[in-house]
Protein backbone atom coordinates (compact mmCIF):
# COMPACT_ATOMS: atom_id res chain seq x y z
CA UNK A 1 0.00 0.00 0.00
CA UNK A 2 0.92 3.61 -0.18
CA UNK A 3 1.66 5.22 3.19
CA UNK A 4 -0.03 8.56 3.61
CA UNK A 5 1.28 11.61 5.42
CA UNK A 6 -0.79 12.86 8.32
CA UNK A 7 -2.50 16.27 8.20
CA UNK A 8 0.39 17.68 10.27
CA UNK A 9 2.48 18.22 7.10
CA UNK A 10 4.21 21.57 7.24
CA UNK A 11 5.86 23.40 4.40
CA UNK A 12 8.58 26.06 4.22
CA UNK A 13 6.14 28.86 5.03
CA UNK A 14 5.72 27.34 8.49
CA UNK A 15 9.38 27.28 9.55
CA UNK A 16 9.97 26.56 13.15
CA UNK A 17 12.75 25.65 15.51
CA UNK A 18 11.75 22.73 17.67
CA UNK A 19 12.84 21.97 21.19
CA UNK A 20 13.41 18.39 20.01
CA UNK A 21 16.09 19.55 17.56
CA UNK A 22 17.95 22.29 19.36
CA UNK A 23 20.04 24.50 17.09
CA UNK A 24 18.32 23.34 13.88
CA UNK A 25 16.03 25.26 11.54
CA UNK A 26 13.31 22.79 10.59
CA UNK A 27 11.87 23.78 7.20
CA UNK A 28 9.20 21.05 7.04
CA UNK A 29 7.90 18.06 8.93
CA UNK A 30 5.51 15.21 8.34
CA UNK A 31 4.41 11.96 9.91
CA UNK A 32 3.84 8.63 8.18
CA UNK A 33 1.87 5.76 9.67
CA UNK A 34 3.20 2.27 8.96
CA UNK A 35 0.89 -0.72 9.43
CA UNK A 36 2.04 -4.20 10.41
CA UNK A 37 1.95 -6.88 7.75
CA UNK A 38 1.96 -4.41 4.86
CA UNK A 39 4.68 -3.15 2.58
CA UNK A 40 4.34 0.57 1.95
CA UNK A 41 5.98 3.45 0.14
CA UNK A 42 5.88 7.14 0.89
CA UNK A 43 7.18 9.99 -1.27
CA UNK A 44 7.62 13.37 0.36
CA UNK A 45 6.98 15.49 -2.70
CA UNK A 46 9.05 18.63 -2.87
CA UNK A 47 11.54 17.45 -0.25
CA UNK A 48 13.48 14.76 -2.16
CA UNK A 49 12.75 11.80 0.10
CA UNK A 50 11.12 8.42 -0.50
CA UNK A 51 10.71 5.77 2.17
CA UNK A 52 9.98 2.10 1.46
CA UNK A 53 8.85 -0.15 4.29
CA UNK A 54 9.03 -3.90 3.58
CA UNK A 55 6.30 -6.27 4.72
CA UNK A 56 7.13 -7.49 8.23
CA UNK A 57 9.19 -4.44 9.18
CA UNK A 58 7.29 -3.94 12.43
CA UNK A 59 7.79 -6.32 15.36
CA UNK A 60 4.81 -8.65 15.96
CA UNK A 61 3.66 -6.73 19.06
CA UNK A 62 3.21 -3.43 17.14
CA UNK A 63 0.14 -3.21 14.87
CA UNK A 64 1.34 0.16 13.58
CA UNK A 65 3.78 2.96 14.26
CA UNK A 66 4.29 6.52 13.15
CA UNK A 67 7.54 7.79 11.66
CA UNK A 68 8.23 11.44 12.37
CA UNK A 69 10.26 13.06 9.61
CA UNK A 70 11.75 16.55 9.72
CA UNK A 71 13.83 18.29 7.06
CA UNK A 72 16.41 20.99 7.68
CA UNK A 73 18.91 22.89 5.59
CA UNK A 74 20.82 24.65 8.32
CA UNK A 75 21.75 24.19 11.91
CA UNK A 76 24.61 23.54 14.27
CA UNK A 77 26.13 20.71 12.24
CA UNK A 78 29.65 19.29 12.16
CA UNK A 79 30.38 17.12 9.12
CA UNK A 80 33.48 14.99 8.49
CA UNK A 81 36.39 16.88 6.93
CA UNK A 82 36.07 17.25 3.16
CA UNK A 83 32.30 16.73 3.22
CA UNK A 84 29.74 18.91 1.50
CA UNK A 85 25.99 18.94 2.07
CA UNK A 86 24.23 17.76 -1.13
CA UNK A 87 20.66 17.36 0.17
CA UNK A 88 18.43 18.40 3.01
CA UNK A 89 19.23 16.88 6.39
CA UNK A 90 16.46 14.46 7.32
CA UNK A 91 15.71 13.70 10.97
CA UNK A 92 13.70 10.49 11.25
CA UNK A 93 12.41 9.07 14.50
CA UNK A 94 10.20 6.12 15.35
CA UNK A 95 8.96 4.73 18.68
CA UNK A 96 10.01 1.17 17.83
CA UNK A 97 13.03 -0.76 16.54
CA UNK A 98 12.20 -2.29 13.17
CA UNK A 99 12.50 -6.03 12.46
CA UNK A 100 13.54 -5.33 8.85
CA UNK A 101 15.39 -2.28 7.55
CA UNK A 102 13.54 0.53 5.83
CA UNK A 103 14.92 1.85 2.54
CA UNK A 104 15.45 5.57 2.06
CA UNK A 105 15.86 7.17 -1.35
CA UNK A 106 17.33 10.67 -1.12
CA UNK A 107 17.51 13.17 -3.96
CA UNK A 108 20.76 15.11 -3.91
CA UNK A 109 22.30 17.93 -5.86
CA UNK A 110 25.90 18.03 -7.08
CA UNK A 111 27.76 18.89 -10.28
CA UNK A 112 28.52 16.34 -13.01
CA UNK A 113 32.12 15.59 -11.98
CA UNK A 114 32.78 12.22 -10.29
CA UNK A 115 31.86 12.16 -6.61
CA UNK A 116 32.17 9.65 -3.89
CA UNK A 117 28.79 10.09 -2.19
CA UNK A 118 28.59 8.87 1.38
CA UNK A 119 25.87 9.04 3.95
CA UNK A 120 26.55 10.31 7.43
CA UNK A 121 24.32 10.27 10.45
CA UNK A 122 23.88 12.01 13.78
CA UNK A 123 21.60 11.20 16.69
CA UNK A 124 18.75 13.65 17.29
CA UNK A 125 18.99 12.74 21.00
CA UNK A 126 22.56 14.08 21.22
CA UNK A 127 22.98 16.29 24.30
CA UNK A 128 25.81 18.58 23.10
CA UNK A 129 25.85 20.85 20.04
CA UNK A 130 26.90 20.85 17.28
CA UNK A 131 25.35 17.66 15.93
CA UNK A 132 28.31 15.49 14.91
CA UNK A 133 27.71 13.58 11.71
CA UNK A 134 29.72 10.39 11.26
CA UNK A 135 29.88 7.80 8.44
Amino acid sequence: GKAQPTPSDQGPSQREATGHLRGVEVIAQTSVTIKAGEASSFEWKGYGLRVHTPKGALPPDHPQCTLRIQASLSGQFHFPEGSALTSAVYWISAPVAFSKPLKFYIQHSCDASPHNLKFVEAQCTQKELPYRFEP
